[in-house]
């Protein structure tokens, strides 16, 4: 089944590494096709206001869309013969751009729901020096209202192809699990290696150790609840990952027990296993304490640093 994302490129650093992402990604996966995007930038306000009125504003607004447009097309096209020569075939990578229509994140999402993305691709920083990509603005707008659509976040640097995903025992983790699963399914290479990853608070963070005494055995005795419950959990994952064709040899599974800090444990982990991948579900953990934008996922995000995160709703 032919999988199709959607790449904001801007000509910046930042998308150009995301490019070099997608086709780490598509290089083993040859049902993988790409979709090299750019919004056009509006109008700018100092013209606005003699647009109707002077005709020499209205030439100067021809030339500068003409000649930006001209700029990004060539970007497009460059950074589709990149992938060309790369190895891709021609027909696996489309590039499309537009002028600005109700703004720039928007613009993306409308593009991602309306042409059945199966992901939308962002660099962690980029558009330009002037208006940057960062967490708040454009991509913190698209993660925001991506919905269904998963949203990947592309790192620094081409990272390694290990995949950590972290898991809480959610439906929405398993979700994150089958669009990996979707992902990787016509991947065949040997250098992707998943880990299944679950962090348990403990109790003593969870209820603060002077609520309930003897709370040492009672934590042993939560723990091994726990264990029994998310191995399930965990190897339910795994049948996800084995029926998509991933061998068992590439897969593993781990706990992080009594991490308070469940942000930190999955970025802990993520680096000393040289994970250049993690992936979240966008809610998790329970009803009361979810994996929110702004919690754990959020926390992850901000301090992913060089690593790319997905988010899958």
């Amino acid at each position: 089944m032919n999988k199709k994302i959607l790449a904001a490129i801007d000509g910046s650093r930042n998308s150009l590494e995301a490019l070099d992402y997608v086709h780490q990604v598509g290089q083993h996966c040859p049902e993988l096709e790409v979709v090299l995007f750019h919004v056009l930038p509006p109008v700018p306000p100092v013209y606005k206001e003699d647009l109707l009125a002077d005709p020499v504003a209205q030439k100067y607004i021809r030339q500068w869309k003409q000649k930006h447009q001209e700029a990004i097309e060539q970007v497009l096209h460059k950074s589709r013969d990149k992938l060309v020569r790369w190895g891709w075939e021609k027909e696996r990578v489309k590039i499309k751009s537009q002028e600005k229509r109700i703004g720039v994140a928007r613009d993306i999402l409308f593009e991602a729901h309306n042409g059945l993305y199966d992901a939308v691709v962002l660099g962690r920083r980029g558009l330009s020096k002037v208006e940057e990509f960062f967490l708040g603005s454009v991509s913190g707008k698209v993660l925001q209202g991506a919905g269904n659509v998963p949203v990947w976040l592309i790192g620094r640097k081409t990272p390694s192809p290990h995949i950590l995903v972290a898991l809480d025992g959610s439906e929405n983790a398993l979700r994150a699990v089958d669009h990996l699963s979707f992902i990787l399914e016509s991947c065949r290479t040997e250098e992707v290696k998943v880990l299944l990853f679950n962090v348990w608070p403990g109790l003593v963070t969870l209820l603060g150790p002077r609520i309930i005494p003897n709370l040492n055995s009672l934590n042993a005795s939560a723990q091994e609840t726990h264990r029994k419950r998310l191995e399930q959990h965990l190897d339910q994952a795994e049948s996800l990952l084995l029926e998509a064709g991933l061998p068992a040899r590439q897969i593993k599974k781990k706990f992080c027990w009594r991490c308070s800090d469940i942000a930190r444990a999955v970025l802990s982990e993520a680096e000393k296993g040289d994970y250049g991948t993690i992936v979240l579900g966008r809610r998790g953990l329970s009803k009361t304490q979810e994996f929110f934008m702004g919690s754990v996922s959020g926390k992850i995000i901000e301090q992913a640093g060089e690593k790319t995160v997905w988010v899958v709703s």
